[in-house]
């Protein structure tokens, strides 16, 4: 039994169709969510590390402005930078150390579908936050939420 080649036809169209389409749509989409979750987890980290330096500027900064009234009412403080203060002057030297060190990545940026919100689970930390909410906001990422 011969087959003939016009069988073979619609398989190839279909096989070049979606490779193609893995090719240049999921693909690319894939490295813009990378890229997306990578750039949530360095606003995190950038946080987490100008808390620890109690870099007020910095640190209110990356926060909207609800998160950074959030912050200084927790911390019983004026404002966002004197909380900061406040934050950076209960650690010790080893928990400074411990928070300049800390790197998060896109692993610990779990992305909800058609959600605005990106959630950051934290580690274990001496401020006890657990996670972050990040958001884009006119083109930068900031934090709206400190749980």
């Amino acid at each position: 039994m011969r087959i003939r080649s016009t069988t073979y036809l619609p398989l190839a169209a279909v096989t070049i169709i979606l490779g193609l389409t893995y090719a240049f749509v999921l693909v690319p989409a894939g490295r813009q969510d990378r890229a997306k979750q990578d750039a949530v987890a360095r606003t995190a980290t950038d946080l987490m590390h100008a808390l620890g330096r109690g870099d007020g500027p910095t640190a209110c900064g990356l926060l909207s402005k609800p998160a950074a009234t959030s912050l200084a009412t927790r911390q019983g403080a004026a404002n966002c930078p004197a909380a900061v203060t406040s934050l950076s002057r209960s650690l010790n030297a080893e928990q400074r150390d411990s928070i300049a060190a800390a790197e998060l990545t896109g692993e610990h940026v779990t992305p909800r579908k058609k959600d605005p919100l990106i959630p950051v689970n934290l580690p274990a930390n001496p401020f006890d936050f657990t996670q972050f909410l990040v958001t884009e906001r006119n083109g930068e990422w900031r934090i709206v939420r400190l749980d």
